[in-house]
């Protein structure tokens, strides 16, 4: 099949801020690569549009992997970067279609990025590579927009109190 380009073009990538962080395990008889199914994982991100320039965007998102109060034997690890992308200019898409766009490919191209360090990073580490589990982009997407909702309700409720 011929590849057909998205008008989504991932302009630059780059790791804003890392850690890694070797957990010993308790007993030797731990299997710590089965271990790592059991990781709490966090994942966050924000879709911007770059002020004061047409046609850029920035996603921002984060991953924590096992970064809870008690992180059980393993990595704990965290990652967080910033993707720009912009748009072909030969695209004939809406504002909504840009939109819809950014919040699904652009998510998506962001965290298989971020995938992609961390498993770079975990290579030389003592289990060998750790690859961020596959994620249901849609039940990530829609918590999300509820967060971002409840949040917009909340900023509204206090904007009309201090109004009063």
């Amino acid at each position: 099949m011929k590849l057909i380009k998205s008008p989504l073009i991932l302009d630059d990538f780059f790791i804003i801020n890392s850690n890694y962080k070797f957990i010993e395990p308790v007993s030797q008889n731990e299997d710590l690569k089965v271990l790592f199914n059991d990781y709490e994982i966090d994942i966050d991100f924000i879709v911007r549009s770059v002020p004061k320039e047409e046609n850029k965007f920035v996603i921002l998102s984060k991953v924590s992997i096992n970064q809870n109060e008690n992180p059980i034997s393993g990595y704990s690890l965290f990652a967080e970067s910033v993707c720009f992308y912009s748009f072909d200019a030969s695209s004939e898409l809406n504002e909504n279609e840009k939109s819809d766009m950014l919040w699904h490919s652009g998510v998506s191209m962001s965290v298989n990025s971020l995938r992609n360090f961390i498993s770079s990073m975990t290579t030389f580490c003592p289990l060998g590579k750790y690859t961020l589990p596959s994620i249901d982009l849609t039940s990530l997407l829609n918590e999300k927009k509820k967060i971002l909702s409840k949040k917009k309700k909340n900023e509204t409720k206090e904007i009309k109190k201090n109004n009063k």
